[in-house]
Parts: C-alpha cells; structure tokens; sequence
C-alpha cells in the first residue's frame, strides 16, 4: 500500500488548500508526539520522527512490523483483539486508557506510562488506525507523587484523629473523675455540715435561754452586767457568723453536687422546638421582666437537634440572667434570636449547627472576667441576684454534652451577648430519640 500516492485537502476557511503527500510528511514528522499509522492487520506504515524520540526506534527498523512489537509482552496478547473491536466499532477516535493506565515498550525495553488517542479512517475501501502518543512519565510521576501526598495526609488525618479521640476520651474520662470526686467531697461533707448548722442552732438557742437567765435579779449587777455584754456582743455576733458560713457553705455544697449531676444526667437526643421552649421560659420569667420592666423580644428560633429539657435549662439561665443584671440606669432590652450558617467563636462556619443568642443591654462584664465566666463559683455582680456562680458553668457543660458550645461577647456599660450553637435538624438523622451516652471508663 502506498498512503501517500496522492494529494490530501485540509478543511479551511480558505479557499480549498492542497497540500502534497511530501508537505504532509514534513508536518507529521516534526510533531512532538508519537504518531504511528497502522493497517487493519496492525502492520506499522508511517512512524514519524516523534515515535523514534519516545520508542528510540528508526522508522527502517519498525515499518512492515506490528503495532505489538511497541507494546509491553503482557499486554500484546489482548491487544489484537482490542484493536479489531474498535476497527469495527461506530466510534472514528478514542482516548486510550480512560479507566486504566496505558503503557508502551521502548526499543531498549524499558516501559513508560503513555497518553495515546487513537483514530480510523477509512479511504479507497482501506481501513487505516492512526494512534497520537504522548510519553506520560513526568504526569505519571506528577500524579504518583499527588497520590502520596493525599495518602500521607490521610495518614495523618487518621493519627490526629486517633489521638484527638483519646484525648477526648481521656478527657472524658478525667470529668467523669471529677465529677464523682465533687460528687463524694461534697456528699461527705453533707453530714458535718448538718452538725454544725444542728449545734450553731443549739448555741443560738442556748444564748437565749442564758439571757433570760441573766435577767434574775439575785446575780450580782457586776457579773450580770458583764455576761449580758459578753452574750450580747461577741457571742451572739460569733453565732451569727458560724450560721452565715454554714448556710454560705451548704449553697456551695449544693452547687456542687447540680454541677456534678449536670454531667450524669442522661439526655434524649430528638427534634426540639426552640421557639416554644423559649415562649415557655419568657412567660414564667413574666414576672421579673416586669418588675424591671425590661422588654423581652423573641426572632424567629428554628428547630435543634438536642434535650428539650436541658435546652430549656440553657435558655432560662441566659434569659433569667439577662434580666437580672440589666442597668436600672437605662430601659432594660433582652433579644433572643438565631444567626443560621454564621461562624463560631474562632471563626469557623458552623454548617452543621445553628447559632441562636441572648442580647442584652444591661451592666456588661469587663473583658478581665470574661475568661473565666464559664468557670464554677465565679460571680462579677453578686448584690444584683442570688445564686453561687454555678449556673453559667452548667449550661457550658450541657452544651458540650449536646454537641454545642457556648461563648460571650461583652462590652462593660454597654451589654453582653451570649451565643451558643446546637446541632440542626437534618432529614438524614433517625426521627426516633436516641440517648446521649455518657463517657465510659476505660478498663
């Protein structure tokens, strides 16, 4: 056969261009990349000087052989079969290897990674295949070193993982510590309190009873005199004070032991309505938001994912402390609202939670305190309401345990803003309520 016994034309938005068998070779052989023309019988008739620079063979050494005779010995058994299938086939060209990586031989016998694209013509009653070769070494290699890349990132995904889900397990574990330490410290401390407020009622009763004593008449004006100062003065002041640290004392016991329970309740994980738990908590905090005749408006609240009872909780501590450190100075404003798909404290996007706040115009806290609000028995403004400083600490803990988290932004004269995010209701999570295990111990 001889392929380039005649003129070939080349579409153009010229005129009609004739280019001559001896032009056409000049351009096909100059091109960079391998372009190798078989017959049907896979018999090698146009090798130009780009398939001699990949393959390292002369065009005299492979014309009249086979396209195998370039391919690796572990695919040439296949490869006939291959080709005649896409000689018939309805496709005119194709991209060799879209699901597997294509290899050629070289004369030296080394293999290299290849990009080959492949074409038919037919002409003159003749079938020709030509395939367009590209040595793929250096993308190979390119895409070799991604994969290792990616592979050791994954590695080191899972290790950090792995060690942040011990971390958390340990950490777990060390509240769960000590949460049973002030759990049993404050239990065992119940019952000397109990003595001591028992025996400090005794004193007091027993001051009464010796004053009335003192009131006869047949002791001496001196001593009597002086034991009523000494009754009267110290002694009852002691006595006061022994009942003002017992009471003080049996607040923080108490304190303790809802802080230590708060992290051993089990919680039901289900749909909750934030907007009619909130309407709940507004209505039984009436009262107070008149008294300080302070407005309270409620935004639009969607729904979370968490313990409508602990939930609840959380939004009437916020809430009940926002009205209770509002400035007198100044009409009292508490908003409660949601900030869906916003960032998180370190400025993180929070997809898969919703950020719901409570904003106040009250006293604010300094920025000095602000690290350790969330601390157990820590007050700024304890003559404003009662309490032991325990509260804030709790909700941080049911948070945590309901896969939120809680923070504060706060101006001092100006307001504060507690925000505080929970997981959202998702149409993939199970419509049945599921336990919120606690942490386990290790064995």
């Amino acid at each position: 056969m001889e392929p380039h016994s005649q003129e070939y034309s080349v579409a153009s938005p010229l005129p009609s261009l004739r280019v001559s068998p001896e032009r056409l070779a000049e351009i096909l052989d100059i091109a960079e990349d391998a372009i190798i023309t078989v017959t049907l019988s896979r018999e090698i008739i146009l090798f130009n000087r780009g398939a001699t620079k990949i393959f390292g063979y002369t065009p005299a050494e492979v014309l009249g052989r086979t396209l195998e005779d370039l391919l690796p010995v572990a695919f040439r058994a296949a490869h006939p079969s291959q080709v005649d299938g896409f000689a018939r086939g309805p496709d005119v060209s194709r991209v060799m290897g879209d699901r597997r990586v294509v290899f050629g031989r070289r004369k030296d016998g080394s293999e290299f990674p290849a990009e080959i694209t492949i074409s038919r013509l037919e002409r003159g009653g003749e079938t020709l295949l030509t395939a367009i070769v590209r040595d793929a070494t250096a993308r190979k290699q390119y895409e070799d070193a991604i994969l290792r890349m990616n592979q050791e990132l994954e590695e080191r995904v899972k290790l950090r993982t792995a060690e942040l889900a011990d971390r958390n397990l340990q950490l777990a574990q060390k509240n769960e510590e000590n949460e049973m330490f002030v759990y049993s410290v404050s239990h065992d401390l119940r019952s000397p309190l109990v003595n001591l407020e028992g025996f400090s009622d005794e004193l007091r009763l027993g001051s009464r009873d010796l004053d009335k004593l003192l009131q006869d008449d047949q002791i001496p004006t001196e001593i009597r005199k002086k034991a009523t100062e000494l009754l009267q003065g110290s002694m009852v002041e002691s006595i006061d004070f022994i009942r003002t640290a017992v009471s003080r004392l049996s607040r923080i016991i108490d304190a303790l032991l809802r802080l230590s329970r708060s992290g051993r309740v089990v919680y039901r994980s289900q749909e909750v309505d934030v907007n009619a738990i909130v309407k709940r908590v507004v209505e039984a905090l009436r009262a107070t938001s008149s008294e300080k005749q302070a407005e309270v408006l409620v935004g639009a609240l969607p729904p979370a994912r968490g313990d409508a009872t602990a939930v609840e909780q959380v939004f009437a501590n916020l809430i009940g402390n926002a009205l209770n450190y509002l400035d007198p100075a100044r009409p009292g404003r508490v908003e409660v609202g949601c900030r869906q798909g916003c960032s998180g404290p370190d400025g993180e996007i929070e997809l898969e939670r919703n950020t719901y706040y409570v904003k106040d115009n009250g006293l604010g806290i300094p920025a000095a305190h602000q690290a350790k609000l969330f601390r157990a028995l820590q007050r700024l403004h304890p003559e404003k309401a009662p309490g032991e400083g325990i509260g804030l600490a709790i909700v941080r803990r049911i948070l945590e345990r309901l896969g939120g988290k809680i923070w504060v932004e706060s101006v001092a004269g100006e307001g504060t803003v507690f925000f505080f995010s929970l997981p959202i209701v998702s149409n993939d999570r199970p419509e049945s309520s599921e336990e919120i295990p606690l942490p386990q111990r290790s064995s």
